[in-house]
C-alpha cells in the first residue's frame, strides 16, 4: 500500500470511530433515547465544581428552579450539531430563571474549555475529567448516548429526559417558559 492511501484510510477510520463514540458501550440506533429516568423521579445528586466555585455545590442546592442538564463532549459530533440550538435554549429560557448545567466527558481539560470558550458556552460548565463509562454521574443518569438532556423541576423531579434538543425546547415552551 502506498503512504496516501494509508492516510487516507486512517482518516477515515478515525472519522467513523468518532461518529461511533457518542454511543456508550456499543449500543446501536434502536436503544437511541430509551433508557432515561422516568418523569417524577429524584434527580441523583452530584456535586458539581467549576473555576468559580473550586469548593463545589450540590445540584440539589439548586432546588427552588428548573434545572436543565445536558451531558456532552467537545469531541462528539452530535454535541457539536446542537451547540447553536443550546445557545438559542440558553438564551431563551436562562432569563427565565432555568439554570443551564454542562456535564462533559471530555477527558482533556484543555480541548474541553477551549470548546466552551470558542462557541461561548457561558453557563455552568463540569467535567470530571474521566472517560464516559468511569463516570458515575453518567451512571446515575442513565447515559447511553450524547446529547442526552434532562429537565429538573423545581421539587428536584425528572420532568423530561431525552436526547432531543427540540424536544427540550418544546418541552420547556409548554411549561410557560418561552421567555416572551
Amino acid at each position: 500500500m502506498n503512504n496516501t492511501l494509508i492516510i487516507k484510510l486512517t482518516a477515515f477510520l478515525t472519522a467513523l470511530l468518532c461518529m461511533a463514540s457518542c454511543t456508550v458501550g456499543g449500543d446501536d440506533d434502536n436503544e437511541y433515547g430509551k433508557g432515561m429516568l422516568e418523569e417524577g423521579t429524584i434527580a441523583p445528586d452530584f456535586m458539581i465544581y467549576t473555576d468559580n466555585r473550586p469548593e463545589g455545590f450540590a445540584l440539589s442546592s439548586l432546588r427552588g428552579q428548573y434545572v436543565l442538564i445536558e451531558f456532552w463532549a467537545s469531541w462528539c459530533p452530535d454535541c457539536q450539531k446542537e451547540t447553536e440550538n443550546m445557545k438559542q435554549m440558553y438564551a431563551t429560557y436562562a432569563p427565565q430563571g432555568v439554570v443551564f448545567v454542562g456535564v462533559s466527558f471530555d477527558t482533556d481539560r484543555d480541548q474541553w474549555q477551549q470548546y466552551i470558550s470558542e462557541n461561548g458556552l457561558s453557563w455552568i460548565q463540569f467535567s470530571e475529567l474521566k472517560p464516559w463509562k468511569e463516570s458515575s454521574i453518567s451512571t446515575a443518569y442513565n447515559v447511553r448516548w450524547i446529547p442526552t438532556l434532562y429537565l429538573i423541576d423545581k421539587d428536584g423531579r425528572v420532568v423530561l429526559g431525552t436526547v432531543s434538543v427540540a424536544e427540550m425546547s418544546s418541552r420547556l415552551a409548554a411549561l410557560g417558559l418561552s421567555g416572551q
